[in-house]
């Protein structure tokens, strides 16, 4: 599975793309990529997608779209992708798997080369991001 954040979220799993659903759903995703490896109280998710006066339900509403990400997301590699525990839900992304850490990772070895190498890695960079800026 491949996560995409850098640009407008998107999910692609061995058979393609995968559906994520509507903006809340995707929002909740966004935010736990942001977060992932970390727990994320599920008060914490709820100020993340609905703000700071969230409707009644959006509690409930979590829940359920918690549920079916894990659905569509299915198990990682090493166990439930998106278990949760102390602290709230966990996503669990390998860094293989996010766009951020490939960009990450240029940017590390940008650091460590000469500017003309630099140059040409931080435009390899660029390439990763999607969409408008």
């Amino acid at each position: 599975m491949y996560f995409r954040i850098l640009g407008p979220l998107q999910v692609t799993g061995v058979d393609g793309p995968v559906a994520i659903g509507g903006p809340k759903a995707r929002a909740v995703l966004a935010a736990l990529l942001l977060r992932r490896g970390t727990a994320v109280a599920p008060d914490s998710l709820v100020a993340d997608v609905w703000g700071a006066h969230p409707p009644p339900g959006a509690l409930s509403a979590l829940r359920a779209y918690v549920s079916r990400l894990r659905t569509q997301l299915g198990a990682g590699a090493h166990g439930p992708r998106l278990p949760f525990g102390p602290g709230g839900y966990t996503l669990r992304v390998a860094d293989d798997e996010l766009d951020v850490t490939a960009v990450e990772r240029i940017l590390a070895e940008a650091h460590r080369t000469d500017p003309v190498h630099a140059v040409t890695l931080l435009q390899g960079a660029l390439e990763h991001w999607r969409g408008d800026a």
